[in-house]
């Protein structure tokens, strides 16, 4: 009885049922906004997903591998190392990665496994690893959340470049606060005279350029007379030409990892140290 007098009630009253239906298109189109908004106003949001998958296992901080077998290393991040075979981590440089790693998987657990990629413009790395951004299915960016926590750097290698902006903002967050691994002396601004035989590795140096030289395949500028810094000529066509020309003598900030020269090149200078630059994003000239 009640539902035929709602149905000769709408009946009779057509504009009320119009109303009440309106009401409801309104609710349902808010909601259903309210949930892309969520996803599309995440940090560093996807420009584009080209594939969803899921997690078989985490390396690290920065390493996937797909239920496929695929490794996906992550783009834009760098997390300290858990595990070399060529050379020895220093125990408090491990413990970091490993927390990297835990704190990823944590992230991981809360999608079962399941994230989206998006390749980067260089689809594979020198080990055959899938290059990509990594987001939850809420659209959550997994390097951004991890640098902006501290547990990585963000670091940009060409041509893989377009979201570089957006996790050196994240960085730059998590260095103000100090967070995770930017309380470690490894990873604050330093001198070269501060360099020593166990410095190998991811630095952040301020120097003067005591001298530039143009040679066949790179330009290569000696720092405080103890860093040789190259790049190459692959690499040129990232940089402002003018900026390089003009650098002698310029006191600049760079980061990047740290090689101790070998013997047979230090024929051209007296460096201990050198390290290659690939990107713009890793120097910046103070005056």
């Amino acid at each position: 009885m009640i539902n035929s007098i709602n149905v000769l009630a709408a009946r009779s009253n057509p504009l009320q049922l119009k109303v009440r239906l309106l009401k409801k298109a309104l609710i349902f189109s808010a909601f259903f906004y309210m949930q892309i908004s969520v996803v599309f106003a995440s940090v560093c949001a996807p420009q584009h997903i080209d594939e969803s998958v899921r997690v078989n296992y985490v390396y690290d901080g920065d390493t996937l591998q797909l239920e496929d077998g695929r490794k996906i290393r992550l783009i834009g991040i760098d997390t300290p190392e858990v595990f070399s075979r060529h050379k020895t981590i220093n125990r408090d440089i491990k413990t970091k990665g490993k927390q990297a790693r835990v704190a990823l998987q944590k992230q991981l657990d809360r999608s079962d496994q399941r994230v989206s990629l998006a390749y980067g413009r260089q689809r594979f790395d020198r080990y055959n690893r899938t290059l990509a951004h990594v987001f939850l299915p809420d659209g959550k960016n997994l390097q951004a959340w991890l640098i902006e926590q501290g547990y990585g750097v963000a670091f940009t290698t060409p041509p893989n470049d377009t979201m570089s902006d957006c996790y050196k903002q994240q960085e730059a967050q998590a260095i103000n606060a100090k967070r995770g691994i930017w309380n470690m002396p490894r990873y604050q601004l330093i001198r070269t005279n501060q360099l020593n035989n166990n410095s190998e590795g991811f630095h952040r140096l301020q120097a003067k350029v005591t001298q530039a030289r143009a040679y066949n395949n790179k330009i290569s500028l000696l720092l405080d007379d103890g860093v040789e810094l190259n790049i190459y000529k692959k690499d040129l066509v990232n940089f402002n030409a003018y900026m390089l020309n003009n650098l002698a003598n310029k006191n600049i900030q760079v980061r990047g990892w740290l090689h101790i020269k070998k013997a047979q090149n230090t024929q051209q200078n007296k460096a201990r140290f050198i390290m290659t630059l690939r990107h713009p994003d890793n120097i910046k000239v103070l005056h």
